[in-house]
């Protein structure tokens, strides 16, 4: 089998920029400062390769992300308020969802007001860990019945992975269809 050769990256232009980040866009929803390091990651590549200083285009990827949050293209509370959404309905704790978007460089507070907005209901965190347990078919939704303590030790020692406390995770793992 032959490897494919590596493409030559292009040098680094403000219509390069433009463009490189116009198509990032189009493809992917994500927030200033991931935009930003994206961005800068493709710079420094082609700087690299072309032996050119990264420095000198630092203020075009600024300007580029400062004009795309003031048209709109790019907006963090919409970011996270869509991120929370999507990782709720994935099973994920509250803890698990801050940790994700502050990875994407958001703000604590833009997350706290995401989670506020999405969160509508008072048993949210129930509701994601009930997901994750679907997902996983953990607690009531196993195949099997539990053969012993270490059985449901290990579900528990899941749902304290994914983020969930211990009180969330055992109503969960111990939850009927007719406890609603």
């Amino acid at each position: 089998m032959e490897k494919k050769a590596r493409k030559t990256p292009r040098k680094i232009s403000k219509s390069y920029l433009e463009n490189a980040g116009l198509y990032y866009l189009q493809r992917y929803a994500t927030s200033a400062a991931n935009f930003r390091r994206v961005m800068m990651r493709k710079v420094e590549k082609s700087c690299r390769h072309h032996q050119q200083d990264a420095a000198q285009f630092v203020p075009l990827v600024d300007d580029l992300v400062a004009r795309y949050i003031s048209s709109g293209l790019l907006n963090d509370a919409s970011y996270a308020q869509a991120k929370t959404a999507t990782l709720r309905r994935q099973g994920k704790s509250k803890q698990m969802i801050h940790a994700k978007l502050q990875v994407k460089g958001l703000a604590k507070a833009a997350i706290t007001d995401a989670l506020e907005k999405t969160d509508t209901d008072a048993d949210a965190e129930f509701n994601a860990a009930l997901s994750l347990a679907k997902k996983k078919k953990l607690g009531p939704f196993r195949k099997k019945p539990l053969t012993d303590k270490k059985d449901s030790q290990k579900e528990m020692a899941a749902m304290g992975r994914a983020g969930f406390s211990f009180d969330v995770a055992r109503r969960a793992l111990e939850y009927k269809e007719e406890d609603e």
